[in-house]
């Protein structure tokens, strides 16, 4: 044990350039193991293509991908770049890429210990790569909540304002950085600066594709998205979150097991839509309490000006993203568990046996639970049906609000 210690503290493990090498070791094998035969960057690539040639965005194309797009018009200018790359290859790569560096200069540049960013690179390593390996925005989505914190306690406020912005176009989960108005000293400024950005970057797709057909396409993307959280339900590979963990258990106790887990193998498409949990069960019964409960630390005005109170709202934030989300999907879980990392990390007091058990508990089921490393039946009959890999970033959402209703936080943290 002395020895893994040791080996543990070497400076190699906290040199910079061994943890940028991490995780650019996470992109080569994201693109070499071919995940998922690369359906989501053509949803992505695609997306730039039906801009240009005026289709609707928001309709199947079964000939060129499986599933549907769901980020707003502004996107497609973003991944132009990449879109218009012949080889797939190289375009994922170059994707995967500038996602990473990204995400690593969110982090580099953020109001986080220094000392502190070694462990939250290795911690979420793996989750870095089940994101890549899906070619997911949600490494940009991080990224960006994290900049909107960083741009705010920095009195950026224009920087603040284009970072929700721009997320909220692209991803909606950008407007959880609403949640830090309450630290911005200059709140006129940095409403001021929100409207603008918001007419500007509205407007940014027109020049290139036209008014009309734009103002249209965000009409379509907000219709589309209003029918997304309906087919989340019960959906596999969706709705993995405290909301689908307490629903799906909740179907399956109702109707059986065997009858739940053919909805399962069917996606979440043949589902009794008679069952209580289906046609009467509302998701706000949940998401109603659980804001009340989130917002209750927003109450201590006196812990406002402590730094570790403010990167704690910042955990809690990224954490709720997923929990409180039908779209949460296993891919999405970078956002959640960057929050766990920064809840274990960023408090003025030493974390005791109890929060070192809850984080391992996380990174085990939540993080590893997809992989090989858990038994097929177990992932497949227990953990993927009922949104297990929910559970233990609930349980830490939990003590990180009663933490921060009850802990005094006023001990600065250096950045």
């Amino acid at each position: 044990m002395n020895k893994l210690s040791r080996l543990i503290q070497l400076p190699f493990w906290r040199n910079k350039w061994t943890q940028f090498s991490l995780w650019m070791l996470m992109v080569v094998i994201s693109v070499g193991l071919h995940m998922h035969h690369f359906n989501n960057f053509l949803i992505f690539k695609y997306s730039f293509w039906h801009t240009l040639h005026q289709l609707n965005l928001y309709v199947p194309y079964p000939d060129e991908y499986g599933d549907l797009y769901h980020y707003g018009p502004l996107f497609t200018l973003i991944i132009a770049p990449f879109a218009v790359i012949p080889s797939i290859w190289v375009a994922v790569f170059l994707w995967h890429l500038a996602l990473a560096w990204f995400l690593w200069w969110a982090i580099q540049n953020s109001t986080l210990p220094k000392k502190n960013l070694v462990f939250m690179i290795w911690f979420t390593a793996h989750e870095m790569l089940n994101a890549l390996g899906m070619s997911q925005f949600n490494v940009a989505t991080v990224a960006m909540i994290i900049l909107t914190y960083s741009a705010i306690h920095r009195n950026k406020e224009i920087w603040a304002a284009f970072w929700i912005v721009l997320g909220t176009l692209v991803k909606i989960y950008g407007i959880v950085g609403l949640a830090f108005f309450f630290f911005i000293r200059s709140k006129w400024r940095f409403s001021l600066w929100m409207v603008f950005w918001t007419i500007v970057l509205i407007a940014l797709p027109m020049p290139f594709f036209g008014a009309e057909y734009v103002a249209d396409q965000y009409a379509e993307w907000f219709k589309s998205l209003a029918e997304k959280g309906q087919e989340n339900m019960l959906s596999d590979f969706q709705n993995i979150s405290l909301l689908g963990m307490v629903r799906k258990i909740g179907y399956a106790a109702t109707a059986g097991l065997p009858a739940y887990y053919e909805v399962f193998a069917s996606a979440g498409k043949q589902f009794d839509a008679t069952n209580w949990w289906v046609s009467t069960w509302s998701d706000l019964w949940l998401i109603i309490p659980a804001i009340i409960y989130s917002a209750l630390p927003w109450l201590r005005f006196n812990q406002y000006r402590a730094h570790s109170f403010q990167l704690m709202c910042l955990a809690l934030v990224l954490m709720i993203v997923n929990i409180l989300s039908t779209g949460s999907e296993n891919s999405s879980y970078i956002i959640s568990m960057l929050g766990v990392a920064i809840w274990y990390i960023a408090v003025p007091w030493k974390r005791g046996r109890l929060d070192l058990v809850l984080l391992v508990f996380c990174f085990i089921l939540t993080s590893l639970s997809p992989t090989d490393l858990f038994p097929g039946d177990v992932r497949y009959y227990c953990i993927r049906p009922f949104a297990l890999k929910s559970l233990p970033v609930t349980i830490i959402w939990l003590k990180l609000v009663w933490e921060m209703c009850t802990k005094d936080y006023r001990e600065p943290i250096r950045s």
